[in-house]
């Protein structure tokens, strides 16, 4: 049985992992706990048995989760659990479910690496992606796993249109490049139209101001489910994004993701698979004060520099990478 809760970019890591083992492992079946909102990205398998979470309700509790999961599972032993998320209530529902398995493994976080590259106590280092250390998780008792053939999630297709999503936000502010530079994208691709991924009411509101009044440009259909916005991606030419979980989901696709990165850091293990050659950052030489966070949340001392790091690439940059993947 394999654990992992939130947070969305993470869990969506998890998904080529699970593919690639079940393919590796033909004979084996996955138990997975999860958020109910992730479910549409793991319906791909009839040997993977989701059990969603719904963390709006009561059942979002340590002891409601573990009774949900003995009385999906009653009569059931696992093989192993593993444990994808490494915190507190995870670890308890380990512990809860330990007399249904003889295995119990947790993936390593690298929390005290990570933190020592941010306070600068060591230089940077290019680590492990996390989808490479939940297969190395389970590649304890499944040695035939190897990051190596990982693949892919949707297949190419010849029918792509000429359309360029992009995801201009992301859940952390530090880490949304500046709204008023896309016009000179939108400008520059103008034989392009634009979908933006705009969720909720302030993102819509943004959107109206900074995109929409573009005849060209249009906002996602905010019903889609997960594996219909992959749907939907993998028919872009190219799709644009922040270090968010929308860089992670269109990843996953066949469509190129030009992603943009200023207080947080590709080496720290969040990285777009299949991706790295589109990545758009300040280089060391000009601006050597990053990584300034792990995840995106800046102390106010850092605030000046996070926004720096930002608001110092120009469209420029973007549109170099955006032709390259475009020509690719």
């Amino acid at each position: 049985m394999i654990i992992r809760f939130s947070a969305l970019g993470d869990v969506i890591l998890v998904r080529p992992i699970i593919q690639l083992f079940l393919k590796t492992y033909p004979d084996v079946r996955v138990w997975m706990v999860s958020n109910i909102n992730n479910k549409s990205i793991f319906d791909f398998d009839e040997r993977l048995k989701f059990i969603g979470i719904d963390f709006n309700s009561k059942e979002k509790k340590i002891f409601q989760i573990a009774k949900k999961v003995k009385v999906v599972s009653e009569n059931i032993n696992f093989n192993g659990i593993y444990d994808l998320h490494d915190v507190i209530r995870s670890k308890i529902l380990c512990l809860i479910l330990s007399s249904k398995t003889d295995v119990s493994r947790v993936f390593e976080k690298q929390r005290s690496l990570k933190n020592k590259i941010i306070s600068k106590k060591i230089g940077l280092q290019k680590l492990k992606t996390s989808s490479e250390q939940y297969l190395n998780c389970l590649k304890q008792d499944f040695e035939k796993l190897d990051f190596s053939n990982i693949y892919k999630s949707l297949k190419g297709s010849d029918n792509k249109k000429n359309i360029i999503g992009i995801a201009p936000f992301s859940a952390h502010k530090s880490k949304i490049w500046p709204l008023s530079n896309y016009q000179k994208i939108i400008n520059h691709f103008n034989n392009f139209k634009f979908v933006i991924f705009a969720f909720g009411s302030q993102e819509l509101e943004y959107s109206k101001t900074y995109f929409l009044k573009n005849s060209n440009c249009s906002v996602i259909d905010g019903n889609l489910d997960l594996n219909e916005q992959m749907e939907l991606i993998n028919s872009f030419k190219v799709f644009i994004s922040m270090d968010s979980a929308n860089m992670h989901l269109a990843s996953l696709t066949s469509t190129k993701v030009v992603s943009i990165w200023g207080p947080t850091h590709p080496f720290l293990g969040f990285r777009p698979l299949f991706n790295e050659k589109f990545i758009v950052q300040l280089s060391n030489e000009e601006f050597n004060d990053r990584p300034i966070s792990i995840y995106g949340k800046i102390r106010n001392t850092d605030k000046v520099k996070a926004e720096q790091s930002m608001s110092r690439i120009d469209a420029e940059r973007v549109i170099e990478k955006i032709n390259l993947a475009i020509n690719q």
